[in-house]
């Protein structure tokens, strides 16, 4: 694949476009892009003087050699009509990205969760210990306020996306496979076709193969690490993993189970191909995190937690970390749901995990890239739930029904969902800072 000198990107402002859209412009492409809005992902490719328009140009496409789009793109979308008209190439996100890292000893991330927080910590890691990765993380790592790295390698770190078989593109050096729990079944319509869709995937690795211990061999050699031990302190986390017949102990900052295993899986990777553990272990104490995974502030006696988990498996390991690390405080969940498909396949695994909290607020589905449907809605999930709640609150509503939610015992308030949700977060603090 040879991408021309003047590319259009629709989609820009997505997490995965907006690191494609840096890397290309550093490379040398004259880009223009596409977005429905501004986002902190927009305002960065901006910030390198990258022309975003927010409705469509026709006129913009006109002047491209080439067009790079992501999955939320519609077949109605008008600048198609250009696109054909002149024959211009196109390429979907997964493609270009898998030949960007063609070239790079790349490490890849997949599994239907963890696959940022990973991705993060390896790119972490390696910048700590004196390499220089190329990173393309689906999350803005705090370590560095991006989403992308510009190393010069030779590792590049990548997230395996299942959505649309993206990370069926990619031929990586290496692997983790975190987790092969079914999302996405518009697309691969089983739970056996997702795993499938893994067992390939791991088909295609050159080297080695990490995974956790719930996931399949596959049929092929392994390294499989598991959690043996986790205690946390306020926000200091200690915990204890096995690879193999090593046994590791490591320490930092990020609450939660499910992160201790994305911080071991990446370490098990790195220490497997050669690198030293405890060189690691010193800096994964300085890994801040990733933007709304598991961000936890404490505002007075009261907590605010974002967070982008969006399938009933991460929705409940976050609950229960949350339950573990603040045993005392009244837990409020604030849920957005994402994509229609997923709220209709997953209603009642929805329910069950939300009710690990004390109260649930139910937003309107986040749609994406799918139509709307009234067939589908919140109340799909509201009906199997065993705890109050209250739906559905439109994010542009008033804030009567947030201040009516602060209470004088110490609670958190969850943000959970994979949309937009997070832009009602000043909003509550706000309110905890005008009601203290």
């Amino acid at each position: 694949m040879a991408l021309p000198k003047k590319l259009r990107l629709w989609g820009i402002g997505g997490v995965g476009m907006s690191a494609i859209a840096q890397h290309l412009h550093l490379s040398g492409h004259l880009i223009t892009g596409y977005d429905r809005e501004p986002s902190p992902f927009t305002k960065r490719v901006e910030s390198l003087g990258i022309f975003i328009d927010y409705a469509p140009n026709p006129a913009a496409s006109e002047q491209a050699e080439g067009v790079i789009y992501t999955p939320a793109i519609s077949a109605e979308f008008p600048e198609w009509e250009v696109v054909k008209a002149l024959g211009l190439p196109t390429w979907r996100r997964g493609e270009v990205l898998a030949e960007l890292v063609g070239s790079y000893d790349t490490l890849a991330v997949a599994g239907a969760h963890g696959k940022t927080t990973t991705a993060a910590i390896l790119s972490w890691l390696l910048h700590a210990i004196g390499e220089s990765p190329v990173a393309f993380v689906g999350g803005l790592m705090r370590n560095f306020d991006n989403n992308y790295l510009s190393g010069s390698g030779p590792w590049a770190v990548v997230e395996a996306d299942e959505y649309d078989r993206a990370m069926l593109h990619l031929r990586p050096a290496h692997a983790i496979v975190q987790s092969t729990d079914p999302d996405h079944l518009e697309i691969y319509g089983t739970p056996e076709g997702v795993e499938a869709a893994y067992r390939a995937f791991v088909q295609q690795v050159k080297g080695l193969v990490v995974v956790g211990p719930t996931v399949p061999s596959f049929g092929c050699p392994v390294i499989r690490y598991a959690l043996e031990q986790y205690e946390v302190d306020g926000t200091q986390v200690r915990f204890r993993y096995r690879w193999n017949t090593h046994q590791r102990e490591a320490q930092w900052f990020q609450i939660g189970r499910h992160l201790a295993e994305n911080a071991a899986a990446a370490l098990t990777l790195l220490e497997a191909i050669g690198f030293d553990f405890s060189s690691m272990q010193k800096a994964l104490r300085d890994f801040k995190g990733v933007w709304r995974r598991m961000e936890v502030s404490v505002v007075g006696k009261h907590i605010i937690v974002d967070d982008y988990a969006h399938h009933p498996t991460e929705i409940r390991r976050t609950l229960q970390a949350l339950r573990e690390s603040f045993p005392k405080h009244k837990l409020l969940a604030l849920f957005q749901p994402h994509l229609y498909s997923r709220t209709a396949f997953f209603a009642k695994d929805f329910s069950e995990a939300l009710s690990l909290a004390d109260y649930v607020l139910l937003f309107p589905i986040y749609a994406a890239r799918e139509p709307s449907t009234s067939q589908v809605t919140s109340k799909l999930i509201s009906q199997h739930l065993h705890v109050p709640y209250t739906e559905v609150i439109p994010l542009d509503s008033d804030m009567t029904w947030l201040e009516s939610l602060l209470s004088n015992d110490p609670s958190i308030y969850a943000f959970l969902g994979a949309g937009d949700i997070y832009r009602w977060i000043p909003a509550i603090y706000a309110c905890i800072t005008k009601n203290p």
